[in-house]
Formats: C-alpha cells, structure tokens, sequence
C-alpha cells in the first residue's frame, strides 16, 4: 500500500533585495508557526523591514498560525515603515482572515500586482523547523490566540476555552 497522504506542512523562505519571503506549502499550522515567528523575528533582526507570504500553495491555516502571523505583523508595525503581506490568498484564506480580524493589520496583495514577487522554486529553501517542548509550543499556542484576541474583540469569546485550556496546561507543567 502507498502513502498517497498530503505533503507535510512545511516553509519555505528566502531574502532578496532587501526583502523575506515565505511560501506556506500545505496548511499554515501550529506544527510550523514557531519556525515562522523565528524566521520573521531573524528577519527584524537583521533589518529587513518587508516579509511577503506566498499562499499560493496553502489549502488552509489554523488560529495559531494566524494568531502567530497577527504576533508578526504588530512586531512589523512598530519597527515603523515595516509591513507583512500575503500574496495569492485564496477566498477561502481571505474568509478566514476576516473572520479573525487578521485583514486588518496584514496588506493582502491580489492579482497582478502580486507577480514577480515572490521568488522562484529554485531560490527558496527549506525552513528547518523548530523544536519545541510541549511547554514551549503551549506557550506559543497561547501567545498567538491572545495576539488574536487583541486584533479583533470577538475572538476572546471565540477563543475563550482554548485560552483556558493552554493556560492551565502551562500551569500544570510548569509545577511539574
């Protein structure tokens, strides 16, 4: 029997000109949303003031990594005249964002002014991703669905019970 299963979520990133790019390929998950706070954070770091995500290859995304992508986009905004945009977002995608309020802080660039953006296969490499503990990746979870909570109202009582959850499970392994 094969494996006909999907490609594993995974990233892939690039720098040029001055510019970070990274192409979601599969769904934008909490499996690699520490990587991608990582790699944009490497990104400030280093002066770059412009981060494009390709979605043209993303068939979704959870609430962590959007809350991840909101926790980005606040970073990317206060370094002033720094900004995140998506390109090739679907109407699934684009729902998605409205619906969490995500639309109001990142640029989504559609149509033609999104070619010759993003980089070519041959120029993008894999985004090794990040190991995390469990308390770690709880706390990541955590902080992106707060990082929602602050972009738009209604997500506190849409997210209520994970925030709960995560935040008691940070408790409990912590004491142990």
């Amino acid at each position: 029997m094969t494996d006909e299963s999907p490609q594993k979520d995974h990233i892939q990133v690039a720098v040029r000109n001055g510019v970070g790019f990274a192409r979601v390929i599969g769904r934008g998950s909490f499996k690699v949303s520490a990587s991608v706070k990582e790699y944009g954070t490497a990104l400030l770091n280093s002066g770059v003031k412009r981060l494009v995500i390709d979605l043209q290859d993303c068939v979704g995304m959870d609430s962590t990594f959007m809350g991840v992508t909101a926790g980005l986009c606040n970073r990317f905004h206060r370094e002033g005249n720094a900004k995140v945009e998506m390109v090739n977002c679907s109407e699934k995608i684009k729902r998605l964002m409205t619906t969490l309020g995500l639309d109001r802080l990142v640029d989504v660039v559609s149509g033609d002014s999104a070619e010759g953006t993003v980089p070519e296969n041959g120029e993008l490499e894999e985004l090794e991703a990040k190991a995390e503990s469990p308390l770690e990746s709880a706390e990541t979870m955590l902080e992106a669905h707060e990082n929602l909570v602050k972009v738009h109202s209604d997500n506190e009582m849409r997210f209520q019970d994970v925030l709960d959850y995560l935040r008691e499970d940070i408790q409990r392994q912590r004491r142990s």
